[in-house]
Order: C-alpha cells, then structure tokens, then sequence
C-alpha cells in the first residue's frame, strides 16, 4: 500500500469522528500481544504545554542513553513527526506496521478511530525497537483517551488545564482536571502543575483515590532567569538550565519536566549532565520558534485562550511594549472571540489565513470578527499568502504565525 491509499484508509475511518473509550485499544493490544507491557511508561496529560513538557522528559531520557520513544500529536511539520525514538518513524516502517495493524483489526472486526489506530502503530514501533521508556502524550482528556489503554505508568504527568474540547470533556476546568487525572494508575505517582486551587483540589482528590503520591511543580525553584527570543535560561536547584524552547511559558513546562525528573532521578541513574544537556538539546517546531530573521518570523502553536495567553507573556517578557504583526488562523469550534480579546492590545496589524483543515473558520469570517472588536485586518486565502504580504508590508516588524498548528507544514516548507 502506497502512502496516498495510507491517508485515504486514515481518512475514512477517522470520518466517524473521534472515539472516546478503552475496550477498542485493550481488544487490539491484547491480540498484538500487549506490547505496551515491554517497555516503562511516563504518561502527558493536560490542555497547554504536553508537547514542550514530554519533549523535555524525552530528551533527558535519551542523553542518558535510554532506548526512549516519544509519541505526540498532531503532527507539526509532517505526519510521521508524531512517533520518535532516535528521529521520526520512517515511511518505510511506518507503511510496514500499517499493514500489520490494519490485519489486526479487520481479520477481527474492530473499528477504530484515526487516533486509535496511529497510537497502536507507534506502540507496536516501540515494541519492536526494545524501548527502555516511552513518553506517551494524551491526545485528548485523559480517562477515555487511547493512550490510556495501558495498566501501568511509572510516572503520571499532567500540564496546565485549560477550556478545550468541551463538547467531550465538560465545560468547567474541574470537569476537564478531573478527565486529564484519571490517567493515574492505581498505587502510582503523578506530578502537576501549579495551578488554581479547585483543580489541583480535583487532582488530590484522584490521587487520594487510587493511592497515588501527588507531587505539585513549586514554580518558585527557578532563580537568575533571563528569556530572549533564542533562549531561557535559569538556575533550577543545583542546575544551569539552558533551552531553545522559549517564551515565559516554557519556563513553567520546564520546572514541571524538571520535577517529574527529579522524581525518577535516582532510580533511571540520570546525571546532572544528562539533565543539563537534555534541556540545552530539546526542541519543537511552532513554539515561539523563529524561522525566519529580516524580518523576525515567529511560528507559535497558541490555538486556544490558555495557549493564546501564555503567547501574550511571552511577548511582553521579551519584545516589552512593542507592537507585533499577527498572521492569524483559526479552527471553527475553537473559542478565537477570546483569543481576539486577549491579543489585540498588543496587535499593530492582523493579516487572517484559513488553516489546512475541514475544521477551518475561514479567513474573512476572522478578519470580521477583528474588525467587530475595532482593529483592521486583511483576509488572505492561506497560510502562505498571510506570510508573504506581512513580510512585503511590515519588513521591519516582528511577525507571529498563531492560532493552529494545522498549517505549520506549509508555514515551514515555505519559509
């Protein structure tokens, strides 16, 4: 099967939308063998920051010179970047356990969804590959999710909540804190982000349920810290934290990957080299990531108002008061009145795009709701064409792609 049928056969199971429930990825791990019982897992939950915090861990991990896989999603700049051990899966092997899941599944009548059956391929990968450890990053939620199809986790980690896919995890942060919580495992550990009261409330509760040992990321531990557009640093502890991930928001995914860490330290035998290096050589596309310089071109991931939040921290932490370009696109169900609200102050012109999804509101319904809140925006057709007026209008301004990583591949290729 080429590539193209791969896509087409990933298109239409995933027309069923996605799937929430367990008893589809159980029924297939067991009939592959439980593969997901040959290696240790660290499980990433969360609304903002699992990509940053799971890469984090991942790298360390690797320093040290552990077999170690990362799954993530979506993919960024290609489908195959959601599943690493030392790069990205090749098309080749990818194609190959394909062929391998896609058997399984219909010599067995199980329907899966898009998400179910990538996530299996990626655990069959690390399986084969003889992973030490595997950084699994939710897709969504946490208690339904497929990733949570294992019986065992050496470490729960869980990000920052935040108001997204409501329509599947509850409208109110303790409704969505409490789906991302149940990825604990009974009689395990979880570390957290400090977050508001009533949902770290939701978290103790949880973990007092399944025997957990909770751990809450004191944000307090970093010292002498400076962000510039190239780099954070920071001392944490006994340590010199350098990493290319930046913004004021990494430095709170940083201590909590620096937390979780610190946790398994003794027993994975990690170093102080290994940590310092893990961090300095970390790294993921469209997050606050400069790709271009004359003009400065900044891709940044922020799709909801968490996200679109911490964007703005980190504007104002490393280009003070000045006023920025935006490169704007949005999906559809996604709250972008908020995100217009919370940006615009620092906004010195909005130039809209329709993102490369069926999802996608498309350009001139934004620019409209800009305009609706005062500001004056141009509406291009797509990512591409957004780039190339601000960069002809606005040569000396700083210029930010928001709102989706759903064209971040078409951002990237054509920079």
């Amino acid at each position: 099967m080429n590539s193209e049928l791969v896509y087409e056969y990933l298109d239409k199971i995933g027309r069923d939308g996605y799937k929430l429930g367990l008893d589809r990825m159980k029924k297939t791990l067991k009939l592959l063998g439980n593969p997901e019982k040959s290696f240790k897992i660290i499980h990433v939950t969360g609304t903002n920051g699992k990509g940053s915090t799971s890469t984090f861990i991942y790298q360390t991990l690797k320093e040290h010179g552990y077999k170690t896989g990362l799954f993530t999603s979506p993919h960024i700049i290609n489908f195959f970047d959601r599943i690493k051990i030392d790069n990205e899966i090749s098309e080749e092997d990818f194609m190959r356990i394909f062929e391998i899941i896609k058997k399984t599944i219909e010599d067995n009548d199980i329907k899966v969804s898009t998400f179910e059956f990538i996530t299996l391929c990626a655990i069959y990968y690390f399986w084969e590959n003889k992973c030490d450890y595997v950084v699994l990053e939710v897709g969504m939620g946490g208690r339904l999710d497929a990733t949570n199809a294992t019986d065992e986790t050496l470490l729960s980690v869980i990000t920052k909540i935040g108001l997204d896919h409501q329509e599947y995890l509850g409208n109110t942060l303790e409704e969505i804190a409490y789906e991302k919580a149940c990825i604990m495992k009974e009689n395990g550990r979880c570390v957290v982000y400090d977050q508001q009261q009533s949902v770290l409330d939701v978290f103790k509760e949880v973990a007092e349920d399944r025997n957990n040992k909770l751990y809450v990321a004191d944000f307090n531990t970093a010292k002498n810290i400076h962000i510039d557009a190239t780099k954070n640093s920071f001392d944490w502890k006994n340590l010199h934290i350098e990493t290319r991930l930046v913004g004021k928001y990494q430095l709170y995914n940083a201590q909590l990957a620096l937390t979780a860490i610190d946790i398994l330290k003794d027993e994975l035998n990690l170093t102080d080299e290994d940590i310092i290096n893990g961090f300095k050589n970390a790294y993921i596309p469209a997050r606050f990531d400069i790709i271009r310089e004359n003009p400065t071109v900044i891709y940044d991931g922020g799709h909801n108002a968490d996200g679109v939040k911490a964007l703005k921290s980190s504007i104002e932490s490393i280009y003070d008061d000045k006023k920025v370009v935006f490169v704007y696109g949005v999906l559809k169900d996604k709250d972008y009145e908020d995100e217009i609200k919370l940006i615009k102050e620092n906004a010195k012109a909005f130039i809209t795009f329709t993102p490369d999804s069926p999802r996608a509101l498309t350009s001139e319904k934004l620019k409209t709701q800009i305009e609706d809140y005062g500001m004056q925006a141009v509406a291009k057709s797509d990512v591409n064409d957004a780039l190339d007026y601000a960069i002809k209008n606005y040569p000396e301004d700083v210029i930010i792609i928001f709102g989706t990583l759903y064209s971040a591949e078409q951002a990237y290729e054509h920079i």
